[in-house]
Order: structure tokens, then sequence, then C-alpha cells
């Protein structure tokens, strides 16, 4: 049903433009790259399932009962390879996950500072700008980006306070909440 109902939707997008890509507008284009990407997985998912009936069709035909023991082992044998292979691909996800995340804070600190920048040359001008209240919303977004900024940095610091005191809790086979507690006597 995904696949039919996908489909009908790009070409109805299609057939009301003339069937022209060139007439799509920009959110006509997004939803038809959406739904191609879509059609990408459902595809291959459809046939697989299709020649998976056949195989199986197949497998009974000339094995009977014990067709069932191929689907069997090739689950087994990939749910056995998965928990051998569990804490290293989960690794590899983390540190390609860490290396995604800093290469997207490294652009956005840089994109904050050009805009910053462009604000600040902007009102030098004062003499060209078109719409002093344009450059006052851009300098109030760029506030609440940075209250943003702020409030996720302390967010973290939060989490990496709470798990040093995991950390410290099981070092010393307490509940975090006592270690937390001695913590902040100490403090006081």
């Amino acid at each position: 049903t995904d696949i039919g109902s996908t489909t009908g939707r790009m070409a109805m997008i299609y057939l009301r433009k003339g069937c022209r890509r060139s007439r799509l507008n920009v959110l006509e284009r997004a939803e038809v790259g959406v739904d191609a990407r879509k059609l990408l997985v459902l595809g291959p998912m459809w046939l697989s399932f299709f020649l998976g009936t056949i195989w199986g069709a197949y497998l009974q035909h000339h094995g009977g009962v014990y067709a069932l023991l191929v689907p069997a082992t090739i689950t087994f044998t990939v749910g056995f390879a998965y928990t051998l292979f569990r804490p290293q691909l989960k690794n590899q996800l983390k540190r390609f996950e860490q290396r995604r995340l800093r290469s997207e804070f490294g652009e956005m600190q840089a994109t904050m500072a050009r805009t910053k920048n462009f604000v600040h040359d902007v009102r030098a001008r004062g003499d060209s700008i078109p719409r002093d209240s344009d450059v006052v919303d851009i300098e109030e977004e760029l506030g609440q980006m940075l209250e943003t900024m702020h409030q996720v940095e302390a967010d973290l610091e939060d989490l990496y306070h709470r798990a040093g005191v995991a950390a410290r809790a099981a070092d010393e086979d307490r509940p975090p909440a006592q270690c937390q507690e001695r913590q902040v006597r100490a403090q006081v």
C-alpha cells in the first residue's frame, strides 16, 4: 500500500504540472525527492519479500517441513553475529556520530560568527540599511540562538555532573543519590 500511495502522490504532482519537472515549484520538488527516496527503500523490501515467497515455496515443495530450517538458520546466524559484534558496532556508531556532531558544531559556530559580523557591518554602515527593523529582527534571532546554545551547554554540564556522580557511586557501591548528597554537604 505504501508503494502505491507514494507512487500515486508522485504521479499526481507530475500530472498537475504537465509531466514536466521544470514546472514544479520548490515544495513539489522536495515532495517528489522525499517520495523517490522512500521508494528506494520500499522497492528493495518488496522485491526481497517477493523473491522470499518464491524461494520459500520452492523449498517447501522439495523439503517439506524442513524448509523452515533455512530461514531459522539465517535468523539464528544473523542474531548470533549481532550479539558478538554489537559492542564494536555500537562504538563505531558512537565515533561516527561524535565526528558528525563536531563537524556540524564547527559549521554552526562559523555561520554564527559570519552572521554576527554581517549584522555588525550593516549596523556600522547605518545609511545603507533599507529597514533597520530587519537588522533588529536578525539580532533578536541571534540572541535566541545564543540563549538556546547556553541552555544546551548547561544541560551538557548537568549530564556530565550526573555521570560523574553515578561513576563515583558505582566505585563506592552506593546509590547515586547518597553520593550526590555527600558531595553537596562537602561543598557547603
